[in-house]
């Protein structure tokens, strides 16, 4: 018997009779996991090399930097990553101050190649939809419906509108469940025609008061944001898209991965209340389920701007992760 061929990216599936390759309808849940960490630990690896080659070559950017793909030395690392076979031979890119500037080419080429051979953002927006699918119970916004409709709630939801940051469907619970009039989605990557294609950072912040929400969901984004500072600018800017707390509500609904305030070495449950509390949020509800924890904080409006949280060891251990939030 012939033996089978292995797929040579993560989601491609066999060719159809146009030769194109398709995208698996489903993926098993392991299989949604790993494309989705590796692709958090490439992204973050390549943000960490555009830093430091920003630094040598300032011309370039995060989102242009076609002088170095133009170079010979990026080309040939481009074309001769070999992805392999199996997930425990990935590689491990180390990114420090040792690597020269070659280095640094030769690894983001690399890094480049590992994500298109993988699929690319595509491979990535469909296991993060499948993993989201309500016949999993992955969709999070559950969690906030379900809260919503509880007596804390239950009077301060008249007239109201939803921003959603990284809105991976329109069909999740936070479209369906009537609560809102409005529900605006946003996400990178849309694959959907009802998803605006927008990264948050860049939206242009309101002028008026009816151009702000009354919720904004902000889940499993904020550990995707390569830098504390980063992360903490964008808990700061979400602040500026939320209505004035009168009679209705005024919230965010946050989701973060559990190693992030459960096995941090910067980080933890009491930091992430601490910066909340500064921003002018108070925590309403969580939930720490296996793999993410839920929050719902409310807002008063509020900003203590002059609160400055740095990093900060909190937790020893060599087997702790590196996530962490600041207030510069």
């Amino acid at each position: 018997m012939a033996k089978k061929k292995s797929r040579s990216g993560l989601l491609k599936a066999p060719k159809t009779i146009t030769g194109k390759h398709g995208v698996p309808k489903s993926l098993k849940p392991q299989r949604a996991r790993e494309i989705i960490r590796r692709f958090h630990v490439l992204q973050k690896s390549k943000d960490s090399v555009l830093a430091k080659l920003q630094k040598i070559i300032p011309q370039i950017s995060k989102n242009d930097y076609h002088q170095i793909e133009e170079m010979s030395i990026y080309q040939d690392s481009f074309k001769g990553f070999v992805l392999p076979l199996k997930y425990s031979e990935n590689p491990i890119y180390k990114i420090d101050h040792t690597l020269n500037k070659n280095d640094l080419i030769t690894t983001l080429a690399c890094i480049d190649a590992e994500i298109k051979q993988r699929g690319g953002i595509e491979a990535y927006q469909s296991a993060s939809t499948q993993g989201q699918a309500s016949k999993r119970g992955g969709d999070s916004s559950k969690k906030l419906v379900e809260w919503l409709k509880s007596d804390l709630y239950k009077s301060k939801l008249q007239n109201v509108n939803a921003l959603e940051i990284g809105c991976l469907s329109p069909y999740n619970a936070i479209s369906t469940s009537s609560i809102f009039d409005d529900v605006v989605r946003i996400d990178l990557n849309s694959q959907n025609s009802l998803i605006l294609e927008q990264n948050f950072m860049d939206r242009p912040l309101p002028q008026k008061e009816s151009e702000k929400f009354n919720l904004i969901s902000c889940s499993l984004v904020i550990n995707f944001v390569p830098s504390p500072k980063e992360r903490g600018e964008m808990l700061l800017r979400i602040t500026k898209f939320l209505k004035k707390p009168k009679h209705a509500m005024s919230a965010l609904f946050l989701v973060l991965p559990l190693p992030c305030v459960s096995n941090s070495r910067y980080f933890d449950n009491e930091k992430l209340i601490e910066i909340m509390t500064a921003l002018g949020f108070t925590q309403t509800f969580s939930y720490e389920g296996n793999k993410v924890v839920y929050w719902l904080f409310d807002w008063n409006g509020k900003v203590n701007l002059k609160k400055k949280i740095p990093k900060k060891e909190l937790h020893s251990g060599s087997n702790r992760n590196n996530f962490c939030i600041t207030l510069a």
